[in-house]
């Protein structure tokens, strides 16, 4: 047995389990759902920077009128993610439950494990906070929650209460002696709301209680402690080049045996990436200095040029040095897709999954661009990231929207797709060596 083929039957059982779990499926689907969300964001900063407060356009006509609506846009877009994601933590979860099985009781719904997530939530968010005013100075408020515990910076404490609390909803809903049974020919909706109001109670409860014990003891509420114990860390690991690094080819790597790779890191990576973009197109926005050069949009714009394994690169070099016949006819009819960064076809059809050859460069190749780029960004010759575009963007337009228009990354990437076709080409020459062989 080939040692690729050992790796990948070591591997499978636990990658597979690991892309099973409930909680890390449910993490990811529910961002999944935010993207559109992200992307009326992105447009409407884009807009904002290039039409409505753009000087040489109000040399023509005057739209700086315009330029609220891309706030207007972002309260009801990214200032609420963490709101949107802890609902469908609570309610996808408690759909994988009823779905597999396991619970089969009118008192357990996604609705109701959605908007349990949601109360308790809230419940671990303070309403007291320091402030700054226009005048400089500090002042208390009360009765108010922060948005930046509804945006982004909040989505931590938003999936460990969706998790738990519906993790403890589903254990409370076994006991029948705690349940409040209606009677016959009472509407469904009622008898429900009846059924999981004990369970639901001391889930808020729960949460209320250790919220007072923790102010009490520590003086701190969950959020700081979360951001202490969890989230900072996470985010400087994530946001670092090493972690970058290592998520990037540790996602290609599962990739190049048949596993996907991106949707299995999903809940590691996506909160501090969609915070480092949000804080990006917030400090755009308002004219001040961008912070971040790792965010999605920018891993996504160099590190998977054509899509995971930067298999557009790797299309244009067999289609250049291939001589085999059945490499250049998958190559003719898979470049369109490759275009807007559908890989499937090549990965399955050349292939490169469980291939010796082209799995070393598609696993390696994507870490060398982000490289590149992040110094190249780093030194200021191209631009930090400012917007999310759509997966299928192509990749020269893809980087170029995501870093404002900025032309230089737009060129940035075609070199790196020129690069990346000389990297490929010795593994391509080989692949013509071993069928000669055969």
């Amino acid at each position: 047995m080939k040692f690729v083929d050992k790796l990948s039957e070591k591997m499978l059982p636990f990658v597979s389990k690991l892309n099973n779990q409930r909680h890390l499926i449910t993490i990811r689907d529910s961002f999944i759902v935010t993207m559109p969300l992200v992307m009326a964001a992105s447009l409407m900063v884009l807009l904002n920077a290039l039409i409505f407060s753009n000087a040489a356009v109000q040399k023509i006509v005057d739209l700086s009128g315009l330029a609220d609506l891309a706030t207007i846009v972002n309260n009801g877009t990214m200032s609420i993610l963490s709101i949107v994601v802890c609902y469908n933590i609570g309610a996808n979860l408690a759909t994988h439950y009823v779905r597999s099985g396991k619970v089969n009781d009118p008192a357990f719904s996604a609705v109701h494990a959605g908007i349990l997530s949601l109360a308790t939530m809230f419940i671990l968010m303070p309403v007291t906070s320091t402030v700054t005013l226009a005048n400089g100075k500090t002042a208390e408020a009360t009765g108010v929650f922060l948005q930046s515990l509804t945006l982004s910076s909040g989505l931590a404490t938003a999936m460990l209460a969706a998790l738990i609390s519906t993790e403890l909803f589903i254990r409370f809903t076994k006991f029948e002696k705690i349940r409040i049974k209606m009677p016959e020919g009472v509407p469904p909706a009622v008898a429900t709301s009846f059924n999981s109001l004990v369970p639901e109670v001391l889930v808020v409860l729960i949460f209320a209680i250790f919220v007072f014990i923790l102010n009490v003891t520590t003086g701190l509420n969950v959020p700081q402690l979360i951001d202490l114990a969890i989230q900072t860390p996470l985010k400087s690991f994530v946001l670092s080049v090493p972690g970058t690094l290592f998520l990037q080819f540790f996602s290609d790597f599962l990739g190049v045996f048949e596993m996907h790779g991106s949707s299995i890191l999903a809940p590691v990576r996506q909160a501090p990436l969609l915070q480092a973009i949000q804080e990006n197109m917030a400090a755009f926005s308002a004219g001040h200095a961008i912070s971040n050069i790792i965010t999605e949009p920018f891993t996504n714009a160099f590190g998977l040029i054509g899509g995971g394994g930067c298999i557009l690169p790797l299309v244009s070099a067999i289609l250049w040095a291939s001589r085999r016949k059945d490499q250049r006819q998958v190559a003719k009819l898979e470049l369109t897709t490759c275009f807007f960064n559908i890989t499937e076809p090549v990965m399955f059809g050349l292939p490169v999954v469980m291939n010796p050859i082209f799995m070393i460069p598609c696993a390696i190749i994507p870490s060398i661009n982000l490289v590149i780029a992040y110094f190249a960004t780093s030194l200021g010759l191209i631009s930090k990231t400012v917007a999310a575009a759509p997966w299928i963007t192509p990749p020269v337009i893809q980087s170029f929207l995501a870093t404002g228009d900025d032309y230089r990354a737009a060129i940035l990437t075609i070199l790196l797709i020129g690069l990346d076709v000389f990297l490929f080409l010795p593994f391509v020459i080989a692949s013509n060596k071993v069928l000669t062989e055969e």
